[in-house]
């Protein structure tokens, strides 16, 4: 596997540092649009200029001065006007009374500004004629002006408005090149939690992503050291094991068969007792060493051939088996089945002895003239096969731990004649069908139940 060298590229400071480029340049180029639209709207009498009003204030002036009355037809357009008497008095205008009278307070000051609005008088024979304007660029079109905000304001949200969208497309720009250069960490971190180590990461063209692809690239090799060291260990381990119980296999044969001799000479009761011992502890160090070849047979991650299996067949097997086990302790069996599939895809040697073994488990468990229940049932695309018995159940910490290794349980449950194998190899055997394996306890017995759950078909192979 090639490890990523460092190399020189851009910095991730002066990838933001175009970004902010970017940014100002686009910003530049909006002003000078909006700037562009208002020229030509300008120069296409779309949008009058701020002094149009008041340009055209001194075109009617004299006419309003000397004409007989003041009509609507002579005041400029964006223009308010008012007609008031020299002694102040409201006469006529499309301005309000109170706003005529402010007008004429502003003429009796000598002012012609108020905020943003600006007066202008013209005095007549009687009457004075007061316009108010703005100097401000108002659209030519009354349409324009009823539904839009002025110029002014129209630029301003124009701008913002352009500054929004030129943002959101540079960030997503830059968003995606930024992703597109981050690909490839992405790609092993993937990698990694998929326990896949055999990768190379591609440089990215950014010095910082690639001294943290430099470092992944480090962990990965180490990782993968550690963990082919582990793997040697373990198979080694597996081997030493595998070639210990085949060992003790001859010695314990021997030594069974010399003591079933002695059994059969003459011995005082002494003597008896001794033989006895030494028979007992000899057929626990068999079951023992069984199971290690078993468990042995299993970490192999041997392929073996799965075929469909007859169900209802299968089950009799079991049984029968279920009721050899039983007979000692004179349990009931009760082995029940609900709506199974014809047949099932299955190891049937693996997977009738990881049954046996929890059916063996429920058995040593259950007090004498107790009860032990097989149910087999599908649902949808799965087979549920559940164990349960009359005896005390699993406690808390057989709950969580059953299934390890060598696990015995503790003294609410463990009758001291397995050797913690069984459930393990069970799991095992179950996860190899793409199953799973469930321990509970029977809230109607108050024993223990063990559920096994398999796919039906060859799908989930």
């Amino acid at each position: 596997m090639e490890t990523l060298k460092p190399m020189k590229g851009t910095r991730l400071h002066m990838f933001f540092l175009r970004y902010l480029l970017f940014l100002c340049i686009g910003t530049i180029l909006l002003v000078a649009l909006l700037l562009s639209l208002f020229l030509f709207a300008f120069s296409a009498n779309i949008i009058l200029p701020a002094n149009y009003a008041e340009n055209q204030i001194s075109l009617s002036k004299n006419l309003i001065a000397s004409s007989n009355s003041v009509t609507t037809d002579m005041i400029p357009e964006l223009v308010d006007y008012a007609v008031i008497s020299k002694q102040g008095e409201f006469l006529s205008g499309n301005l309000t009374e109170k706003e005529a009278l402010h007008a004429w307070e502003l003429m009796q000051s000598g002012e012609k500004r108020d905020n943003s609005r600006y007066y202008s008088f013209i005095d007549r024979e009687n009457e004075i004629c007061i316009l108010r304007y703005q100097l401000v660029p108002e659209y030519h079109s009354a349409v324009l002006r009823k539904y839009l905000p002025n110029p002014q304001l129209s630029a301003f949200l124009l701008f913002i408005l352009g500054v929004v969208v030129l943002v959101t497309v540079l960030s997503v720009h830059f968003g995606r090149r930024l992703k597109k250069k981050m690909m490839g960490l992405q790609e092993a971190i993937e990698k990694i939690q998929n326990q896949n180590l055999d990768f190379t990461i591609k440089p990215s063209g950014i010095r910082e992503i690639d001294d943290i692809s430099v470092s992944f690239e480090q962990m990965k090799d180490a990782l993968y050291t550690a963990l082919k060291q582990q793997w040697e260990l373990e198979q080694t381990r597996r081997e030493q094991m595998s070639a210990l119980a085949h060992d003790l296999k001859t010695p314990i044969t021997i030594i069974r068969g010399n003591a079933e001799l002695l059994k059969s000479t003459v011995q005082d009761d002494r003597q008896r007792e001794y033989n006895d011992y030494i028979l007992k502890n000899t057929i626990e160090i068999e079951k023992f060493t069984k199971e290690l070849i078993d468990l042995s047979k299993m970490e192999k991650s041997v392929v073996r051939e799965k075929c469909y299996v007859k169900t209802n067949a299968f089950l009799n097997e079991l049984e029968k088996q279920m009721k050899a086990l039983s007979l000692e302790k004179n349990l009931q069996v009760d082995v029940q089945k609900v709506s199974l599939p014809e047949s099932i895809f299955i190891d049937k040697e693996l997977f009738y002895r990881a049954i046996l073994n929890i059916i063996a488990n429920a058995v040593e468990h259950t007090p004498d003239n107790g009860k032990v229940k097989l149910l087999a049932q599908s649902s949808d695309e799965s087979v549920h096969f559940t164990v349960s018995d009359s005896g005390y159940g699993f406690s808390s910490k057989d709950l969580k731990e059953a299934t390890k290794q060598f696990y015995r349980g503790d003294s609410s449950r463990s009758s001291g004649n397995h050797h913690g194998m069984g459930l393990y190899i069970a799991q095992s055997i179950v996860q190899d069908h793409k199953g799973t394996l469930l321990i509970d306890n029977d809230l109607l017995s108050g024993g223990g139940k063990v559920t096994i759950t398999i796919p039906i078909t060859a799908q989930a192979k």
